[in-house]
């Protein structure tokens, strides 16, 4: 019996760690039926008040909890949640508030959140930023509903996946002195279809940069053809690098022979795409 016991401890030790991985996964990734736009919320140029639309596209009723949250972003793009900034980070929420903090939506509803800016006056010319987070609340319908017998004498855990999604919402203070290079570019051949690009983005100044990767294929003949895309790329403040490794189209089976890569980072100004960098890579092999 005492075995038998140790070993459902042990089960249920093993099922509840589970279960925190796969919140944390679902909290940066998951949207379930959620709708979220924009994709990102910045403060700048005298700006006070953001909207933030939302939409139920689901079947159910959904209702959601709003918060903030802050994160450190890696060298290769990953998220770690924190709790203290990093030397040289801000964190935004202290200057923001939400309304409201709790939406219920049922199917193919929408609705507006706020976001207001407020005591600016002691900020400092810098970059603050945090993650405003959307968490579905679980159904709190009792266990044992579906009408099914519950055996006593064994350990039952139903695991619910918490969905959320966060967004990023930063306030610019300041003038920007920010710029980016693109470096260490580098071609992968994986069998005779599969092709990659390995570069690596490097962030100087106080801003963090925001934008997309567009890779193009410039053949011997000097014909260009887009071969990558990779959109709402950035690099966030501290981390001054940031890598990646895009996977190339495969251009109806011609292999990369000759010619070169040019990898532009550009975002949409007002009136025409903006450059940040741009690197060009001459195929050898």
């Amino acid at each position: 019996m005492m075995q038998a016991n140790k070993k459902a401890r042990n089960l249920a030790k093993a099922i509840i760690c589970l279960g925190f991985c796969i919140i944390s996964v679902t909290k940066l990734s998951a949207q379930g039926d959620l709708m979220i736009f924009p994709k990102r919320i910045v403060f700048e140029d005298n700006k006070g008040i953001q909207e933030i639309q939302l939409a139920n596209t689901g079947k159910d009723s959904a209702l959601y909890n709003i918060t903030f949250a802050q994160y450190r972003m890696n060298d290769l793009g990953e998220f770690k949640e924190i709790t203290e900034p990093d030397s040289g980070q801000n964190f935004a929420s202290p200057y923001l508030r939400l309304f409201p903090r709790q939406v219920a939506l049922s199917p193919n509803e929408s609705q507006t959140v706020k976001v207001q800016l407020k005591k600016t006056n002691d900020m400092k010319d810098a970059e603050y930023r945090s993650h405003i987070y959307f968490r579905a609340v679980k159904s709190n319908q009792p266990l044992g509903n579906d009408g099914n017998k519950v055996d006593s004498t064994t350990i039952s855990v139903k695991l619910v996946p918490v969905f959320g999604i966060t967004i990023p919402c930063i306030i610019r203070k300041g003038v920007s002195n920010t710029s980016v290079s693109i470096s260490d570019l580098e071609y992968e051949c994986i069998g005779d279809s599969t092709f990659y690009l390995k570069m690596s983005f490097n962030r100087r100044g106080n801003m963090s940069t925001y934008g997309d990767i567009s890779v193009q294929y410039i053949n011997s003949e000097s014909k260009s053809s887009e071969v990558a895309k990779v959109q709402g790329f950035a690099v966030y403040t501290p981390g001054n690098l940031r890598k990646s490794k895009v996977q190339l189209k495969n251009l109806n089976g011609v292999k990369f022979i000759g010619g070169k890569f040019k990898v532009i980072y550009s975002y949409i100004g007002k009136d025409k795409p903006i450059i940040l960098a741009e690197e060009e890579y001459v195929i050898t092999k």
